[in-house]
């Protein structure tokens, strides 16, 4: 597991079955989501941990002008012009007006599924 000096976390995965494999033990007791990384998609994956079992994950792309929109607290935040989503992706403030692109997200005893 790679983290910045922001405690960003970037959490390693595997894709099998046209789904991106994340484990579990990859969230960390300081942070309730972790960032995912893959060279398929225009931006991160924010994989956010909302309860018990319940995961979201978001693409890290705003709807407003694409720019990549970054984790601040509970919220995502773009920092090209001011759009604000909660963590499970509805628009809070605009001047986006869509909400983010979500995944369907799955789990079993270890994995969290994203498709």
């Amino acid at each position: 597991m790679l983290t910045s000096c922001s405690s960003v976390v970037y959490a390693p995965h595997t894709v099998a079955n046209n789904q991106i494999v994340v484990k579990k033990f990859d969230f960390s007791s300081e942070t309730n989501y972790v960032l995912v990384k893959d060279d398929r998609l225009p931006a991160p994956i924010y994989l956010c941990k909302i309860s018990g079992e319940n995961y979201v994950a978001l693409l890290m792309e705003c709807t407003h002008k694409r720019c990549e929109v970054q984790p601040f607290a509970d919220q995502l935040h773009c920092p090209c012009h001011g759009s604000e989503f909660t963590n499970t992706g509805k628009v809070l403030e605009g001047p986006a007006e869509v909400d983010l692109k979500k995944f369907q997200v799955t789990t079993d005893a270890e994995n969290i599924f994203i498709s």
